[in-house]
């Protein structure tokens, strides 16, 4: 078995991987994203596991202190390839003793800006204690997306989020799709006002065909609320992320936006994931919950090397 980085032309094959190992997420379909695309801290390492004939049977890829994903074939599984794989991982993520002394706390997969999932899902129990057994551990309490109906649901649709555009202009809010050429000028009324990796994941979703992201303007030409979709996870339709100015609260602004992004998404997929839940009674009051999913948020901690 050998370890070697993973180059871009070895993507086909790597996906092949994904698709067989990883039962709970589509890391399949986002492998280019998250083997190879940047985060809000730089571009990840890769690598892959060769077995002792040649073929690929595992991938993983960090960035910074994420472990953005790592996955092996099933029937090679037990043989230490997972093992190699997180090891270069570990070491890719450990801090420079150079630079500091200090300890990171290194996280799987939930990146901020480009995660697969905001944690590993509860249901790969198996995944969960193998990292357990090298030395991570799990978080005070699990991460949750929803899913929404945006197929067959009468509370998305085209006609409702006209209604609702049509009633946030008559509070002298225009709700509209943004536009490409204003992605400085959001980004940074965004970064200034929620920080975070928000202003990346508004600008990787600028970038999807349409635009997905939906805004409310207030009368002055200010933001007022956004929402977004495909800003992570492109081309899964995963919601997020969304905010409205405080100023602006209490007008229905993010419903309105929330409902531009949904009809959107609903001309692709059947579902919309809405990742790391936050006001849930909003969601099921604006279009419905159909079903959840929960992760855990899993940790370790790396010494420099």
């Amino acid at each position: 078995m050998k370890i070697e980085p993973l180059a871009r032309a070895m993507l086909a094959e790597a996906q092949g991987v994904l698709a067989r190992a990883c039962a709970h997420d589509d890391a399949a379909a986002v492998a280019e994203e998250k083997l190879f695309g940047a985060g809000p801290n730089g571009a990840p390492e890769a690598w892959l596991a060769r077995d002792d004939r040649g073929a690929v049977i595992g991938v993983a890829a960090a960035g910074a202190r994420w472990l953005r994903v790592l996955a092996v074939m099933p029937e090679a599984r037990g043989r230490g390839a997972g093992s190699a794989l997180l090891a270069a991982a570990e070491d890719a993520m450990r801090p420079d003793k150079r630079v500091t002394d200090k300890v990171v706390s290194a996280r799987a997969v939930a990146e901020p800006g480009n995660y697969l999932a905001p944690g590993i899902d509860e249901r790969n129990v198996e995944t969960i204690a193998w990292l357990e057994r090298r030395g991570w551990t799990r978080g005070a309490e699990r991460n949750t997306n929803v899913l929404i109906d945006v197929a067959t649901n009468d509370r998305v649709s085209k006609q409702r989020a006209d209604e609702l555009a049509a009633a946030s202009a008559a509070r002298g809010y225009a709700i509209r799709r943004a536009r490409r050429d204003e992605e400085g000028a959001l980004c940074g009324a965004i970064a200034s006002e929620f920080g975070g990796a928000w202003p990346f994941e508004i600008a990787r979703a600028l970038a999807f065909d349409p635009p997905g992201v939906h805004l409310a303007i207030a009368a002055d030409g200010s933001y007022a609320a956004f929402a977004a979709h495909d800003g992570n996870n492109q081309g899964l339709g995963w919601f997020g992320p969304a905010g409205t100015w405080p100023a602006h609260r209490g007008q229905g602004l993010g419903e309105a936006v929330l409902l531009a992004c949904l009809v959107d998404v609903g001309e692709r997929h059947a579902r919309c994931e809405v990742a790391w839940i936050g006001p849930r009674p909003f969601y099921e009051k604006a279009a419905g919950i159909i079903g959840e999913r929960r992760f855990w948020p899993m940790t370790k901690q790396l010494e420099a090397r």
